[in-house]
């Protein structure tokens, strides 16, 4: 009997999905940080139950980014010969990652709910914090991204060749143009779920020095 494929490295690309619909399909053109009192007000008001519905869209998108960086270091753990702190280390900026999107979610919950209720001042302030609250989620995806790279590079788990890609993006996470990187680190994390999902549970570790590759699964 032919056994079911394993849907685990899909959560990779649900988790982009989400986020994609949360900010862009939910979210939508909300008023910038230096934006006046009375248009953020104006703004809420009018799309509390759009925001609100963005909000925990985006809360629920770090379920599965959890999972699949749980999974990322569990096969990546398979794939290495020698023990390494790649794993973990990727594991830890998916988990930075999660948690950057949980607060953000949690601040413009806040904002899209009580917008109307606040001090006009109150909420001006409120929305200039959501609109520049991203680094701690970049920052994690950004050291989830290097890791999961560092690890394609030395073992057989991904392509060598997203590797060098990831770790470009993780260069340009920290430039001026890192809303770029943010962007095609989601295409990137979408690659990496359709590839462990086609690969199934085998992973195969780097060659030992004139030995073949070592065959390991989960």
């Amino acid at each position: 009997m032919k056994q079911k494929r394993d849907l685990a490295p899909l959560t990779g690309a649900l988790f982009v999905v989400l986020v994609r619909v949360a900010f862009i399909g939910l979210g939508g053109d909300t008023p910038q940080g230096d934006a006046s009192a009375r248009k953020v007000v104006s703004f809420y008001s009018d799309h509390e139950t759009k925001e609100v519905l963005g909000a925990v869209l985006l809360a629920l998108s770090t379920v599965p980014l959890l999972a699949f960086s749980a999974l990322l270091r569990d096969r990546s753990g398979a794939a290495l010969e020698r023990r390494s702190v790649l794993p973990t280390f990727a594991f830890a900026g998916g988990v930075l990652a999660a948690a950057g999107f949980a607060s953000a979610a949690a601040v413009h919950f806040a904002l899209a709910d009580y917008a109307k209720d606040l001090d006009p001042s109150a909420a001006q302030a409120l929305n200039a914090l959501d609109s520049d609250f991203f680094l701690p989620f970049t920052t994690g995806l950004a050291a989830l991204v290097l890791g999961t790279s560092l690890l394609a590079i030395r073992t057989r788990l991904l392509p060598p060749w997203l590797g060098w890609v990831g770790v470009l993006l993780f260069v340009v996470f920290f430039t001026p143009i890192g809303f770029i990187a943010l962007g095609l680190s989601g295409i990137w994390i979408i690659v990496v779920s359709v590839l462990l999902f086609r690969r199934g549970e085998t992973a195969t570790a780097a060659p030992r020095p004139g030995g073949p590759p070592i065959a390991t699964t989960d």
